[in-house]
């Protein structure tokens, strides 16, 4: 249960690095409040956090079940943006750090994570949409503040996704499977390797008796 939570986790933010006007400022389950992260960083930011996580039980069955969990992506921005015109960069579109800027620049950051996880974008988000084969809820939540004495505005994405099992311990990691995929692409990644060697020793252990 909870390994198709991390595995969900980390394949979202891998999925978002790059993509939108956060570039690579994609931060896995940040322990500070947003307010105190934007206060420091001023650029756009993208947090990824997962929250409620639910699963059906029979009996005392605690690994098997159909899987619900939310997927919370939470974007702020504190400063004006600029983004690259259609003639490949070398005009630049500035998005003032104004209050219809700043809301301006969270609709064009949702719409870009959504895209991220969903459109087969690269190797990660494959991986995403094979960890949640559905998602049964979207909920956008705005907000804004002054920390510091700087001005932000934020938005918070919350996707209700169902999540595929965790693998049964003690076998090999099939291949063609979601968790091979994840695995694989996990072990390109220089920060993601020691993780991949982890999981995939709690997945495949020691063998359980017949």
């Amino acid at each position: 249960m909870s390994l198709a939570r991390l595995a969900m986790r980390i394949a979202a933010a891998r999925a978002l690095r790059g993509t939108t006007l956060a570039e690579t400022r994609v931060y896995d389950s940040a322990i500070a409040p947003i307010d105190q992260t934007i206060a420091e960083e001023r650029q756009p930011i993208l947090i990824v956090t997962t929250d409620d996580h639910e699963m059906t039980v029979t009996g005392r069955d605690l690994f098997h079940g159909n899987i619900s969990c939310d997927l919370v992506i939470e974007a702020a921005i504190a400063a004006r943006v600029e983004v690259p015109g259609d003639d490949g960069g070398e005009i630049m579109i500035t998005i003032p750090h104004t209050d219809e800027g700043m809301e301006l620049a969270l609709d064009l950051m949702e719409h870009q994570v959504v895209a991220a996880l969903i459109r087969e974008r690269s190797d990660w988000s494959r991986v995403w949409m094979k960890l949640v084969p559905r998602i049964s809820r979207r909920l956008s939540r705005r907000g804004a503040s002054v920390e510091k004495g700087v001005r932000f505005a934020a938005r918070q994405i919350v996707l209700t996704c169902d999540l595929i099992e965790a693998p049964t311990d003690g076998a090999a990691v099939a291949e063609g499977t979601a968790w091979a995929d994840l695995l694989t692409v996990m072990e390109t990644d220089a920060d993601l390797t020691p993780i991949a060697a982890m999981l995939r020793a709690e997945i495949e252990g020691t063998p359980l008796a017949e």
